[in-house]
């Protein structure tokens, strides 16, 4: 372990929030304090697929989706429809920051940061659900996290959110996030919001209520700040402000499987699905699973057919050694699909129709994620507090960097991590 180089540091994930957003931001309230005189990374490179839960367990655990092995949001279950989301520290096969807090005797909170269901961590509030995520959440919450904690505070905030939606999810979590330093004031404490990705999803890349859910944000961020330095503990606490993907427009819905049906390589039944040749949906790419390895030739053809791409708007087609090579990817799927520009994947095998637009699908999106990290615009890291370089500023880094350099302004180790601290954001004595 090396010397801490600070005593508390802060977490917050601002799902969706990309760079440009940070900088358009840069002289509202909340964002305007990292602006001054803090240190800040432009551009990440975000997992593939990037998908929030990849994301966010890359967060955690400082390895990239081969290690991770969170690769999706929702786990493959072939012969059913049933897609469970990966609410479970233990579904990623490495320790994450947590552990490493933990070994070392010190105390953490987590607020609806994806992944971390029955997490060691003292002050838990995991984001789960049973079933609808727009049902009651308090229950699941308590089966999968602090529940003395939680049953303590809901009197206080359980009337803050209506499911799922927003703005009052993120206020929710802000007010779970002051519960947790007033009570615990733990030295690391990490949470998770997402109105900015919700509004993008819904309203699009670059429309008014994205704005408007950015500039709520910082107000809810400036609240924060306000509340640490009423308390006397704003100059003592080091804050990241970070995110974990970016999106880019969709306006048609694909669907591979029902190529797999008429090629007789998914049958579906009524007692379920017999299939050779399956497709997973990350959104904007797809991850193709062979039931048979002696299938895996004929499936590679057809999907690198021409007019099969054509018409379901492939970009590219990934075997696992390339997926492996180029974006650190590997899981039990054959092949990926990178979806062309607009492209949204879909895992309905009904109908006769390879893509069709979103609003004829029935599906709201204006914008989405899961594609390659390289197009659109990237997530950011901001940091700021002690053991912060003043005004430090690198051009790019990894996801995966940061969960190690939070690691390494607390003294923690995690020698699992694939990512590396980035010290140039960092006062590292000499």
């Amino acid at each position: 372990m090396s010397k801490p180089l600070s005593s508390k540091v802060i977490v917050l994930s601002l799902d969706a929030m990309t760079f440009e957003d940070f900088f358009q931001a840069r002289d509202l309230p909340g964002y305007s304090w990292f602006w001054e005189h803090g240190a800040l990374a432009r551009h990440i490179r975000s997992v593939y697929p990037s998908l929030t839960y990849p994301c966010h367990a890359a967060m955690a655990c400082g390895c990239w989706p081969e290690e991770s092995g969170v690769f999706n949001n929702e786990l493959f279950l072939p012969e059913t429809r049933q897609r469970p989301w990966i609410f479970f520290h233990d579904q990623i096969r490495r320790p994450t920051i947590f552990h490493a807090a933990h070994a070392a005797g010190l105390r953490a909170g987590c607020i609806l940061w994806p992944c971390m269901g029955n997490a060691p961590v003292d002050y838990l509030i995991p984001e789960i659900w049973d079933g609808d995520p727009n049902s009651g959440f308090f229950e699941p919450m308590c089966r999968a996290g602090s529940a003395p904690f939680i049953r303590k505070i809901w009197p206080e905030v359980g009337s803050i959110p209506q499911g799922f939606q927003q703005p009052m999810l993120d206020e929710f979590v802000f007010a779970c996030l002051r519960h947790v330093i007033r009570l615990g004031n733990p030295p690391l404490v990490y949470a998770h919001v997402c109105q900015i990705d919700n509004a993008k999803h819904y309203s699009g890349l670059d429309s008014t209520q994205a704005w408007a859910a950015v500039k709520r944000t910082g107000i809810l961020l400036n609240g924060l700040l306000r509340e640490l330095d009423a308390l006397g503990i704003l100059e003592e606490t080091t804050i990241a402000l970070c995110s974990d993907h970016g999106q880019v427009p969709v306006d048609c819905a694909s669907y591979p499987n029902v190529l797999l049906r008429e090629k007789g390589f998914l049958m579906p039944g009524p007692n379920g699905v017999h299939w050779r040749a399956q497709s997973h949906s990350a959104c904007c790419s797809a991850q193709v699973y062979v039931a048979d390895s002696s299938d895996v030739p004929a499936v590679h053809a057809m999907l690198n057919d021409e007019r099969i791409r054509e018409r379901l708007g492939i970009a590219a087609v990934y075997d696992r050694l390339q997926a492996k090579e180029r974006f650190h990817l590997e899981g039990p799927f054959s092949f990926v699909l990178e979806g062309a520009p607009g492209v949204l994947f879909c895992d309905e095998w009904e109908g006769a129709a390879l893509m069709r637009p979103l609003a004829d699908a029935g599906l709201p999106y204006r914008a989405n994620h899961g594609h390659d990290p390289r197009r659109g615009q990237t997530p950011f890291f901001a940091l700021k507090g002690p053991g912060v370089r003043p005004d430090a500023v690198i051009e790019q880094a990894n996801l995966i960097d940061e969960p190690v350099t939070i690691a390494r302004l607390l003294g923690l180790s995690m020698p699992w991590a694939q990512g590396e601290a980035l010290i140039d954001l960092l006062t590292i004595p000499e």
